[in-house]
């Protein structure tokens, strides 16, 4: 839910969206419902108010910029987000990159990186319990059939079945999350193949284990071959157990509900453009964001072992 309070604080930002794509549309509309003046940019004949940042950047002049192109972009839109003049603040969608790379960010007042599910209200609460004990170990599994991502369009087509896709790149969230939840985290194993079930180039099953930051181990599943969607996670802690449902909303604490909230996915995106537009707090940051995809190169190399 967008309070009053929230439109006041940004009624007067301009916003642009560099990516014409079904996230840079989402991007846009969650903006345009926290009452920014949002532009789009995008090369797809018919669909943005400019076709380059640089035209963008001086006629929009926004002093807010969300990146939304293809993950193998993110470097360069940034770059000529520069190039254009621009020295605002910028969140870039993830993964931040489709490799292990330095990013130019130093030239912008504020750099984040798109990582909404921070935002959700179990994640916020099962944190703040997480922080008063000792985890032992976590088990996270996250799956959807690539053909039921975006209904009406051939899966094939679509980013996740390129070469900057694969289920490691496009479920990264759960990376990010489970860091976010315990502590850094570092890559133990892990076996990233493609079933040959898709038509896709990359991965469409990975299996990790990491090591957490109270020394237990996690173990992670993501998929883009369950015909029934799941996204759960399952704590163990030297006090209770946690089980987390993001698609229902529910938060179990050794069988006990704490709480189920009913989410849309719209309102995670738009608490994390509220944190953006203010002081920036729980945004998942660069630095954090280059941790998610160097972990997946290494997963995609077998992990620590090879």
């Amino acid at each position: 839910m967008v309070h009053d309070d929230d439109r006041i604080a940004v009624a007067a930002s301009r916003a642009l969206v560099v990516g014409g794509g079904s996230i840079g549309m989402r991007h846009q509309t969650v903006l345009r419902g926290l009452e920014l003046d949002v532009a789009l940019v995008s090369r797809r004949p018919g669909v943005g108010d400019f076709t380059d940042e640089m035209k963008a950047i001086s006629v929009h002049n926004p002093d807010y910029v969300v990146v939304a192109t293809e993950a193998h972009d993110h470097p360069e839109a940034l770059n000529r987000l520069a190039a254009a003049g621009y020295r605002g603040s910028v969140l870039v969608e993830k993964p931040v990159a489709d490799r292990p790379i330095a990013l130019q960010v130093d030239g912008f007042r504020w750099v984040g990186v798109g990582y909404n599910l921070r935002f959700h209200p179990a994640v916020d609460l099962l944190r703040q319990a997480l922080a008063k004990e000792t985890v032992l170990s976590a088990q996270i599994r996250v799956g959807q059939h690539l053909s039921d991502w975006r209904p009406g369009r051939d899966y094939r087509e679509t980013v996740t079945a390129g070469p900057s896709g694969g289920a490691l790149l496009e479920l990264s969230h759960e990376l990010d999350l489970l860091a976010w939840l315990t502590g850094p985290i570092e890559v133990e194993r892990g076996w990233a193949i493609r079933t040959g079930s898709l038509d896709i180039e990359l991965d469409d099953l990975a299996i990790c284990v990491f090591r957490l930051t109270d020394g237990g181990l996690a173990s992670v599943e993501m998929n883009l071959l369950d015909r029934w969607p799941t996204r759960r996670m399952t704590v163990s802690t030297d006090i209770a157990i946690y089980e987390m449902d993001l698609l229902v909303g529910s938060l179990y604490r050794s069988g006990e509900l704490v709480d189920c909230w009913s989410v849309d996915r719209n309102e995670t995106f738009a608490a994390m453009h509220r944190a953006a537009l203010s002081d920036g707090v729980g945004v998942c940051t660069v630095d954090e964001a280059i941790s998610v995809v160097q972990q997946v190169a290494e997963l995609r190399d077998g992990g620590r072992d090879g």
